[in-house]
């Protein structure tokens, strides 16, 4: 075999605009020169289709990938600069610009504390094959990846993969997008499914069909603009069989947010540090907090999750309504901003900017005018007005349901949401109306329920009329807790599969909180914790000290969401008796699950006597640890949003 020619190194970044002193010694033994990742340009016939590196690759498409922009030749050595993980992803997009290589260096600077270590995840294909060595070492507070293969490898699938698994896997976004490159990158983070096009020119093909279904153009006023939908038969220019474009331009507004960065995890219940402020500042914003600078950000708006690290422990941030002459971008920018911080669960103190508001959307700009000073005082108020705002800012500006919006309005079909199958079982008939009724009033999130009857049957329970299709299975009383479930579940036709007990209270968003919090963190079975605990021998109400909105081992087991290749991969639940729950966790980790908890205000678990539960935690057990308590049944705000179903609910 004849080995490629190889070149010298080269060098390439992406997020270091405010910072660019840094990359001269963040990579020992590489001083450049550096070319910004934003700024190589498309190769005019680039195709891209799918998959990995390896003998499947179209050969049209090797003077692209084969070699550094304007040269001929493989380059001897690949390195990535990458300011924070979020701009990692951003490279993800773009990884048809980078050469190929026998040695590829990621430099990540800077990464949040919950951040893992960059372990790629390897797919299929020729990439690996030829790997000889791969060093991954923590520097500063950052971390470098040094992989060395014996035959020249796409650098850009090593990137990929990188981004694979610190992140956890990507989940597609449809539609499939075509990119300009540079700042289109930031409007489909993280995914390596995208087509990178020419600047104006053709679609290019991607395995005889057009290489995307909506692309994205530049656009030098408003910013990016889509293009209409891809369509095939009208080539007025480029290769034949190439697809052309609706000519129906439309601005596409703020771009994206990348849940999987810009998120609540690592959420401070109780910060240390008052309340900062936005401002102006040179070419760009700064958050600072007394003489402190706490974050500098770029005219963009765009943030990072090293950003929202270092913002974590302030109780919310000021902003104020910007000079609506300083145009625009200052508009779009400060719009974005506030977007991201609301998604990380910071709450913003938001002076009035109609112009602003326009931009965020009339969900997330609703949720800005509940906030005020003095509810931000209180840690339980700030946290339920923390929830409202990452809910708005990821339900409108997520890349997922962003994307989603902007097929519907192209006209493209876009897939169904996904469907919970909620599995419900007791031993309780007189609980069958009042569990049902808990499911009843979920929202936001397309759902089904499966009623198992553990030792009755349907002619003894009263099951009421529900707008949920509704499954019963009868099992008798001998039967395992954990068999019942599984034959639930066998019955389900959900992609997730939700456990719920039939005496606990959920509040209305629920399971539309599980499946936002499935999104953001990337985990394979998300739950709540069971913070609020009805003690009804006691009647009293108690918050319980627990961490949430971090990957952790243990969540209630009446919050459980999973997916349902994970439920499978692990085996389901164990038949039997008791500690199905704790069995099903221990079984997710073992076969390499991830599990999150996410906040638990939408959840109160009564607790009776320890007999009367499958979980025989005693009543004074849940006294020893505890930062709050009521008389009574009391539930916070975001359990009692339904109005009349609280004045309804009786012990």
């Amino acid at each position: 075999m004849t080995r490629t020619a190889t070149r010298s190194a080269w060098g390439t970044w992406i997020g270091f605009e405010s910072c660019p002193m840094l990359l001269g010694r963040l990579v020992e033994g590489f001083a450049g020169p550096w070319t910004p990742l934003d700024d190589v340009p498309v190769p005019g016939l680039t195709t891209a289709p799918v998959g990995d590196a390896g003998e499947n690759r179209d050969e049209s498409r090797g003077d692209s990938r084969d070699a550094e922009p304007g040269a001929t030749g493989a380059i001897g050595c690949v390195v990535l600069a990458a300011r924070s993980p979020a701009d990692l992803r951003r490279a993800v997009p773009l990884r048809g610009l980078l050469p190929a290589t026998t040695r590829v260096r990621i430099a990540v600077a800077d990464v949040p504390p919950w951040t893992a270590q960059p372990l790629p995840v390897a797919a299929p294909g020729a990439c690996w094959r030829h790997l000889t060595e791969m060093r991954v070492s923590r520097r500063g507070r950052g971390w470098h990846l040094d992989a060395a293969f014996t035959e020249p490898v796409p650098a850009g699938d090593v990137v990929a993969h990188v981004a694979n698994g610190l992140f956890g896997g990507c989940e597609a976004v449809t539609p499939i997008a075509g990119l300009e490159g540079g700042v289109t990158a930031d409007w489909r983070p993280g995914d390596p499914n995208v087509t990178l096009t020419p600047p104006g020119g053709p679609v290019p093909d991607r395995r005889d069909a057009p290489g995307c279904d909506l692309p994205l153009r530049r656009a030098e006023a408003d910013g990016p603009v889509l293009a209409g939908p891809v369509v095939t038969g009208q080539v007025a220019a480029g290769p034949v069989g190439a697809g052309s474009v609706v000519d129906r331009p439309v601005a596409a507004g703020l771009p994206p947010l990348d849940e999987a960065v810009v998120n609540p995890i690592g959420f401070r219940r109780h910060p240390s540090q008052e309340t900062a402020a936005l401002a102006a500042h040179r070419d760009g914003f700064v958050v600072t907090l007394g003489g402190n600078r706490l974050v500098r950000l770029p005219a963009s708006g765009r943030v990072t999750d090293v950003d929202v690290a270092r913002l974590r422990e302030v109780r919310g941030i000021e902003v104020p309504a910007f000079d609506s002459q300083a145009g625009q971008g200052r508009t779009s920018g400060v719009a974005r901003v506030v977007a991201a911080l609301s998604a990380a669960g910071i709450p913003v103190l938001a002076a009035p900017d109609p112009a602003r508001d326009r931009a965020l959307g009339p969900a997330l700009a609703a949720a800005l005018a509940a906030v005020t000073g003095e509810a931000l005082a209180s840690d339980l108020r700030r946290e339920e007005l923390s929830v409202r705002l990452r809910r708005a800012a990821l339900r409108e500006h997520g890349a997922a349901a962003r994307w989603r919006r902007l097929a519907l309005a192209a006209g493209l079909p876009v897939p169904p949401d996904p469907k919970v199958s909620i599995l419900l079982c007791t031993r309780r008939p007189e609980m069958v109306p009042f569990a049902v009724e808990q499911m009843e009033r979920q929202r936001g999130v397309s759902a089904e329920l499966i009623v198992g009857l553990h030792g009755f049957t349907a002619r003894e329970a009263a099951i009421p009329r529900t707008r949920l299709p509704v499954t019963v299975i009868e099992a008798p009383a001998a039967t395992p807790f954990g068999e019942v479930l599984n034959r639930m579940a066998a019955v389900a036709s959900g992609s997730y599969l939700a456990k719920v007990d039939d005496d606990d209270w959920y509040g209305p968003d629920h399971l539309a909180d599980l499946l936002l919090a499935r999104r953001y963190s990337g985990a394979h079975l998300v739950g709540s914790a069971a913070e609020f605990v009805y003690l009804e021998s006691l009647d009293v109400t108690i918050r319980r000290c627990i961490g949430t909105e971090r990957f952790a081992p243990l969540v209630a087991g009446g919050t459980m969401l999973v997916t349902r290749a994970v439920f499978e991969a692990a085996g389901g639940f164990r038949p039997l008796a008791r500690t199905v729950d704790g069995q099903l966790l221990q079984a997710v980790e073992a076969v390499g699950g991830r599990i999150y908890r996410t906040h638990g205000l939408g959840y109160v678990l009564r607790r009776r006597s320890a007999y009367g539960h499958t979980w025989r935690q005693p009543v004074q057990s849940f006294l020893a640890s505890y930062q709050e308590q009521w008389r009574g049944l009391v539930f916070n705000e975001l359990m009692e949003d339904g109005a009349r179903w609280r004045a309804e609910v009786r012990t």
